[in-house]
């Protein structure tokens, strides 16, 4: 078996008995779970060395299958830090998987549902298809911020710096931007502004303004890294498609999962026949630290009557914090270690 890091081990176990094959379940499902609030996934099973192995939004997670019964166990964080996990049971169905969940923390209790994606599903890629925009403008309140995977399919170099992160590494708390992936996260509104050859999207969060260029130019040779990076869109049909690249390097969420500055988003956003909610499917490439994507789903509701308040945040808490407990010299020591390396 595939170590990933020092904590979690892919544990995988696959008995398998009469109703399903390897074959009935390779490949990637839409996962949606409904615990507290609704939450979107994707499931790749894949084989190797004659093992099942599950991923879930790029990391490993537990699996058990025997017959048509499946068992799983995922990692995620809640908003306030903490690492917690959900252990999901059910059953396998044709292109159908579906059953219940309890989180181990507390006992609640969900339901889950995986079906399979198809090659012609908008989650995936269709450059054939001619553009048929549609408008997305107006303020937006996030509803899901997806399943919030935790442990991921580290590189080795990767697995050094997870290991070493610290607090102190942290740039939301000292008022610096953490950056597109964890920013598209957080529960604060944003307002989108659509042009012909241009997107604009202001976030509440840290006053970060976004451009997305519409109109095929070429990314320029000289930009510099930035915390949003820079960002070409396109429509395939009703589906916009976003590349971002030329990013900062940043943390995926307060567990420390490095970007590195070679690291690009593709995110495919996608407006429901209502009008009233945005689904992003956002995937971060980023080789350096990850042997393979990583997925992050985001869901907002259209509430117009919201109001773009101003980001209010102040420093000099986190400061004085480190000076009182004396941890100041320390986080200066970890700024010029980053800055040399």
């Amino acid at each position: 078996m595939r170590k990933h890091n020092s904590n979690i081990l892919v544990f995988l176990i696959i008995l398998l008995g009469t109703g399903t094959s390897f074959a009935q379940v390779e490949g990637d499902w839409m996962l949606t779970i409904n615990h507290v609030v609704e939450r979107l996934g994707v499931i790749t099973f894949e084989e190797s060395d004659g093992e099942v192995q599950a991923f879930v939004d790029g990391g490993p997670a537990e699996l058990m299958m025997e017959g048509d019964q499946i068992e799983m166990k995922v990692d995620y964080r809640n908003g306030g830090g903490r690492l917690l996990s959900r252990h999901f049971t059910g059953t396998i169905s044709g292109d159908l998987i579906n059953g219940s969940l309890v989180a181990s923390h507390d006992s609640s209790t969900g339901t889950w549902v995986a079906r399979r994606i198809e090659p012609n599903s908008n989650l995936q890629p269709n450059p054939a298809q001619p553009p048929n925009p549609v408008d997305i403008s107006g303020i937006w309140s996030r509803i899901s911020a997806g399943m919030e995977k935790v442990d991921l399919d580290y590189t080795a170099s990767a697995q050094v710096l997870v290991d070493g992160y610290s607090y102190l590494d942290d740039p939301g708390l000292r008022c610096v931007s953490p950056g597109l992936v964890r920013l598209s996260g957080w529960p604060y509104p944003m307002e989108i502004i659509q042009g012909d050859n241009q997107l604009t999207m202001l976030y509440e969060s840290f006053r970060e303004v976004r451009r997305i260029y519409m109109d095929g130019r070429d990314i320029p040779q000289d930009i510099q890294t930035s915390a949003m990076g820079y960002s070409k869109g396109h429509w395939e049909g009703s589906t916009l498609v976003v590349e971002t690249s030329s990013l900062k390097p940043n943390f995926v969420d307060q567990a420390g999962q490095p970007i590195s500055d070679q690291a690009k988003v593709i995110e495919r956003i996608i407006m429901s026949e209502d009008g009233q909610n945005l689904r992003s499917l956002l995937t971060l490439h980023d080789p350096l630290n990850y042997d393979r994507p990583i997925i992050r789903f985001r869901q907002w509701r259209k509430t117009p009557q919201a109001t773009m308040m101003e980001y209010d945040c102040d420093s000099y808490p986190f400061y004085r914090g480190l000076q009182l407990e004396g941890s100041l010299t320390d986080f200066m020591d970890r700024v010029r270690l980053r800055q040399s390396q």
